[in-house]
């Protein structure tokens, strides 16, 4: 190789980390800033991908210094580099085994005080019907929430009324169905529509066999990126950024939901659903800590729920949020079954003395004032 040659390849490569370099530092710092534009908000959702994109751009600086000397410029990127790669593990390390447990395990085998659910999104065009009763079966569970049934979902599912005689059926052609069925007694079981006329939750206490009752609530908020539905049209993803919503509507009903369960008190409260946000975004921990609100995944693992069909990009946006008043008897996510998430089963003890074993998220200064804005924005942008 001529030295003309060597002299284009080094420049090319310093050229190309360079550039990677700082794209991934805009990428970890976008997130902090503190809007709901869409196209910012997206960016709290690849952590763990960006994290491994930082640690193979270190292996290109490695490789520049083994081969050339690097310059002053390329030590400040490799430090800022190094500094998103800290933020970026600090903000998925909750989501490890090596992180102490929020919610404490239960040891119990009465099964009195137990409720079991199984949430997932079925995805309207999925036709895997067959497959979603056989993992009820094998599963068992109390309480089936399912989100985005059509009334093609509906029917299928007809007859599974037998086995669980409790149900709140709002089946929608606009990807924002609920179906919820339960063996377990519902009382006063509503649906609502908290943000949107268009986008349903549920809510209903849930009378265990002990006769104890839980609040539960099922969600599934629009996600940013997509335009709102309209007349019963599915959500779309807009070629027209200028047409795409913001996350606004979102982490209004999310905040809506956790500033309610404040407001309950001291209630045993489970909030389900696909939030179509992440773990660790922002906006999550901050209804965690409006709510009081434990996620049995901290200490656990990610329980990547979406997206099925890519190895690379999967995220945990199905949540089974619970007060302090529960301990986890068993999260496991469940096996594909033709839909683009993963079946999520939980199973939660209620124990009146868990608090005493639980790490409850405690609210930030300025956390109401934040969620009172959030709620007072999502409600004025039309």
């Amino acid at each position: 190789m001529s030295l003309k040659s060597i002299s284009k390849t080094h420049l090319f490569c310093r050229i190309a980390v360079g550039l990677f370099s700082f794209a991934l530092i805009c990428a970890t710092a976008i997130p902090l800033l503190r809007t709901e534009a869409w196209w910012i908000r997206v960016f709290d959702f690849p952590r763990i991908q960006i994290s491994v994109l930082i640690g193979l751009t270190f292996a290109g600086y490695l490789a520049l210094r083994i081969y050339w000397r690097l310059r002053t410029w390329e030590y400040a990127l490799a430090t800022l580099l190094g500094l998103a790669l800290v933020w970026q593990i600090i903000s998925i390390a909750p989501y490890t085994a090596y992180y102490p447990e929020e919610m404490a395990s239960s040891n119990t085998e009465d099964d009195s005080n137990r409720i079991s659910l199984l949430v997932y999104n079925v995805l309207a065009d999925n036709r895997e019907v067959d497959a979603l009763r056989v993992l009820i079966r094998e599963t068992d569970p109390d309480v089936i929430l399912l989100s985005e049934p059509n009334q093609w979902w509906f029917e299928q599912l007809d007859g599974l009324e037998d086995d669980y005689p409790y149900t709140l059926q709002k089946p929608q052609e606009n990807n924002y169905g609920l179906l919820l069925y339960s063996r377990l007694e519902l009382v006063n079981p509503e649906i609502r529509f908290l943000i949107e006329s268009e986008v349903p939750s549920i809510r209903a206490q849930v009378r265990l066999r002990s006769g104890e009752l839980v609040t539960l609530y099922g969600v599934h908020p629009r996600p940013p990126g997509l335009k709102p539905p309209e007349n019963g049209d599915a959500a779309q993803e807009d070629e027209d950024d200028d047409e795409r919503e913001d996350s606004g509507k979102r982490d209004a009903e999310l905040m809506l939901v956790a500033k309610e369960v404040k407001e309950l008190g001291n209630v045993p409260v489970i909030v389900a659903g696909d939030f179509n946000d992440v773990a660790w975004s922002h906006t999550t921990h901050l209804f965690q800590r409006t709510g009081g609100l434990l996620d049995p995944r901290v200490g656990r693992g990610l329980l990547n729920t979406y997206d099925t069909r890519n190895r690379l990009l999967r995220y945990p946006l199905d949540h089974t949020f619970a007060s302090e008043h529960f301990l986890l008897a068993e999260l496991q996510l469940l096996p594909d079954i033709g839909s683009d998430h993963f079946p999520l089963l939980v199973v939660f003890d209620f124990d009146p003395e868990a608090s005493v074993a639980n790490d409850e998220p405690q609210p930030d200064a300025g956390d109401e004032k934040e969620a009172e804005d959030v709620i007072e924005e999502g409600k004025s942008d039309d």
